[in-house]
């Protein structure tokens, strides 16, 4: 069993299918995860483990030309994240501003859809990448023509799937009953063009 970061979502796969992208979000999944309900999680001997949540204590940051993520110690998760895409107009410049708690993230950050480029499609699609990629389930959006599939959910949609996929990558971190984010206010801008060198 290996556990793998599929966009917003850590699952434990040991072969098979690709997990369904559903419309884009991670809404349906803590949908799901709702319904089934919350456990404790639980060593390899199965006695309980307490939630571990890091802290961060003093500055710390990564930067690469003008992309960078940095921690702040802080009382609560607190998350300010910064996209720019200026070949898309209709994205442009976005920043969302957040304290992170389960109700913020299932109402404010969790329906926010990914969403990619239309001109850039073709270039990804020949890379063997966004295979299942489809109108239903991502934002598309023209360098010239705007959103091909509106309405957004929000105005700042794409900002808000950035912090998703943020919220993701440090969730890859989580290990015996550690949660993988800090507590701390993490700022970031084109965060992700910086962890992966690809699109902001």
């Amino acid at each position: 069993m290996e556990a793998f970061g599929v966009d917003n979502c850590r699952v434990e796969v040991s072969g098979g299918d690709e997990i369904p992208l559903l419309d884009g979000s991670a809404q349906e999944w803590v949908e799901a995860i709702r319904g089934a309900g919350l456990c404790a999680a639980e060593d390899i001997g199965g006695q309980k483990l307490e939630k571990l949540a890091p802290k961060i204590d003093e500055p710390v940051y990564l930067r690469k030309d003008d992309c960078f993520v940095a921690a702040f110690p802080s009382s609560q998760i607190h998350i300010t994240y910064g996209i720019d895409f200026p070949k898309a107009p209709a994205i442009g410049c976005q920043w969302f501003n957040t304290f992170l708690d389960a109700d913020i993230y299932s109402s404010k950050i969790a329906p926010a859809r990914t969403f990619c480029i239309f001109e850039e499609v073709e270039k990804m699609r020949d890379a063997g990448l966004i295979k299942g990629g489809s109108l239903e389930n991502a934002m598309v959006c023209s360098m010239s023509g705007g959103w091909l599939n509106p309405p957004l959910r929000f105005d700042d949609e794409p900002c808000r799937h950035k912090i998703l996929d943020l919220i993701g990558d440090f969730s890859l971190l989580a290990r015996n009953g550690s949660q993988g984010f800090p507590i701390a206010h993490v700022v970031a801008y084109k965060a992700l063009i910086f962890l992966y060198g690809g699109s902001n």
